[in-house]
């Protein structure tokens, strides 16, 4: 029986009245079986066929050659991919890696896992800053990398994208038709983890998170079945699915609803540190102002490097701007002068590279995320000040802290479709959201500097709360494995996450042999540094 003859008869009995969790898993599955339906020939591997009823301590070794004999050498490597943004992850030794080249590949993997019972994780672009994200010690490390799909509907109004792309490739495909879609913003990073874990974009005042504007997605499950998910067919899981990380499936393709985008204004300013407490008043005005203007995006980096203490931004506009006349929401930042600017009116793939450049590839890195109800004083008198007394003491390249807004108009343009899962109430809004980055390139200096960002995380919050300014909310895509970033979407939200996953995994395949980035309970590396 064919993939789709299999989802057909699923879909059939859901229509009968009988619900996912009685039918999605039976409890008679057979993972040998359901290899068999996908063409393998389970009889012909005598390692695999001695598995049927057992598993094995070799398990990842059965596994690895099993898929090497089955799809040949060129997709299975005993090395890691080359393609990871951070140290950390790149030094992981996976028993193999595997390149999959379409989703019945992607299918035949998580059954192998099963039944074997090895480990493996899932990467899409590879730039979390923490190892086992989508790396997998001694398990098998599932490389997306060629699945780059990219098609546009026949009326314009989606495109279908694969997980092996970066947001560059998507960007540079849509230009020519004047179309963009609610993605990431910097050129390098992958379509999957950002999108899984919500999804911060340019467009996010306007239209909400990359993982609001999912028309649908290509899932594969922990049985031999493919399903597409969006708001109409299985909402519950399309809910999931929008914030709730890796926890439910891998997905082979993300449909995104596109938007017509011409040329567009961006601004890349640097300014001596005198002039962070006017940029955060303007940061602050322009999140208020976002209630009667979408169309900007914005965010504010405080550096430390060398001794030397300043701050950069970069701003985006949906238009071209003539600063000579810009728009409101703009002036109060243009009037801030600048040290260093770089000014222009062009595509949004064009403005995706500098942010890339600005945290490069190939070294130690962490980040740590939190978000705060909007506090000028907070911004300013407190996390800014405490950055800079404390910089100097931590054996980093330059650490950072950068303060991104969630303003009204994009957490009301979260709840669209049923909301996503991150938790984040308009009426409690809006936010601002602070991520402390820091790259270094000494694995000695790993426990100072994950204590420094721990310390003044703690610190922030504390300051927040004196405040009556904390917010729990921990973005996944900028968090560190210290944090607990599930507990911030909320204990009903936390609470349905675990519902669905038990309705769709009933064995919980991705959440146990899929072991590594966040899950449901607690940190990916407990708590404390």
């Amino acid at each position: 029986m064919r993939v789709h003859e299999k989802i057909s008869l699923w879909a059939l009995a859901l229509a009968a009245g009988v619900s996912a969790q009685d039918t999605f898993e039976s409890p008679d599955f057979n993972v040998t079986e359901a290899l068999i339906e996908n063409g393998i020939n389970v009889s012909a591997i005598p390692e695999l066929a001695s598995l049927a009823v057992r598993s094995s301590t070799s398990g990842c070794s059965i596994a690895c050659s099993s898929l090497k004999l089955i799809f040949g050498g060129s997709k299975v490597s005993a090395t890691p991919p080359a393609t990871y943004w951070s140290t950390q992850q790149s030094q992981v030794e996976p028993y193999c890696t595997y390149i999959p080249t379409g989703v019945l590949e992607v299918s035949t993997l998580v059954l192998l896992a099963r039944l074997t019972q090895c480990p493996f994780a899932v990467k899409s672009g590879g730039h979390t800053a923490f190892s086992g994200a989508s790396s997998i010690e001694g398990g098998i490390t599932v490389d997306l990398v060629n699945l780059k799909q990219l098609e546009l509907s026949a009326d314009q109004k989606t495109l279908a994208v694969g997980p092996g792309n970066r947001w560059l490739d998507v960007y540079s495909f849509l230009t020519p038709h004047n179309l963009a879609v609610v993605g990431g913003r910097a050129a390098s990073v992958g379509v999957g983890g950002l999108t899984l874990g919500g999804g911060i974009s340019h467009h996010t005042n306007h239209y909400g998170l990359a993982c609001d504007n999912i028309a649908s997605y290509e899932l594969v499950t922990a049985v031999d079945i493919i399903l597409t998910i969006s708001h109409s067919t299985f909402p519950d899981l399309y809910w999931a699915l929008r914030g709730g990380g890796n926890n439910f499936g891998i997905v082979t393709t993300f449909r995104y609803e596109t938007f017509p985008q011409g040329l567009m204004f961006s601004s890349l300013r640097r300014y001596d540190s005198s002039q962070i407490p006017p940029l955060l008043d303007a940061f602050t005005n322009a999140v208020n102002g976002a209630e009667k203007d979408t169309k900007l995006a914005h965010f504010i980096s405080i550096i430390y490097y060398s001794g030397y203490k300043f701050a950069s931004a970069e701003y985006e506009y949906f238009t071209p701007v003539d600063t000579a006349n810009p728009p409101e929401i703009l002036k109060e930042y243009l009037a801030v002068p600048p040290i260093q600017e770089s000014t222009v009116n062009t595509t949004l793939a064009n403005t995706t590279p500098s942010l890339s450049q600005s945290m490069p590839a190939g070294f130690r890195t962490t980040m740590w995320s939190q978000s705060f109800k909007l506090n000028v004083e907070l911004m300013k008198r407190r996390m800014s000040d405490h950055f800079f007394d404390i910089a100097p003491t931590i054996p980093a390249i330059s650490p950072s802290i950068a303060f991104q807004a969630f303003s009204k108009p994009a957490l009301e343009a979260m709840q669209k479709k049923g909301g996503n899962a991150l938790g984040l109430d308009p009426d409690n809004g809006p936010f601002f959201h602070v991520l402390f980055y820091m790259p270094w390139t000494d694995a000695k200096d790993d426990k100072a500097i994950l204590k420094a960002a721990q310390d003044y995380i703690n610190t922030s919050i504390a300051m927040a709360k004196e405040l009556g300014a904390y917010n729990d909310y921990m973005y996944m895509p900028y968090s560190s494995p210290y944090q607990p970033v599930m507990s911030g979407y909320g204990a009903a939200n936390v609470a349905k996450l675990k519902a669905v996953s038990k309705k769709y995994d009933p064995q919980g395949v991705f959440l146990e042999l899929q072991p590594g980035y966040f899950k449901f309970d607690g940190a990916p590396y407990g708590t404390t540094v």
